[in-house]
């Protein structure tokens, strides 16, 4: 099944965020987002000491991490809907 990729919609002028900025538009820590990063499961661009996070790595690591749910037995198409 493929996904749609995801786009940020905060900050349209923005190509890289800090590590707070990525962290609000996830909704996680600053913490979780450094142990993403550490766990190189989030690339990061280091600009004079400073660590950003390129828009589209960004969307990348959200859309890898999106999950459809599966249809349980008897659900109406309805109720999958919503």
């Amino acid at each position: 099944m493929k996904t749609t990729p995801y786009e940020i919609t905060e900050w349209p002028e923005k190509t890289l965020f800090t590590r707070q900025e990525a962290a609000q538009i996830m909704g996680i820590g600053v913490s979780t987002l450094d142990s993403l990063i550490s766990y190189s499961d989030l690339p990061r661009t280091v600009i004079h000491k400073r660590v950003f996070i390129h828009r589209k790595e960004l969307e990348k690591y959200i859309t890898k991490c999106t999950v459809t749910a599966p249809v349980l037995r008897g659900q109406s198409k309805l109720e999958e809907a919503q």
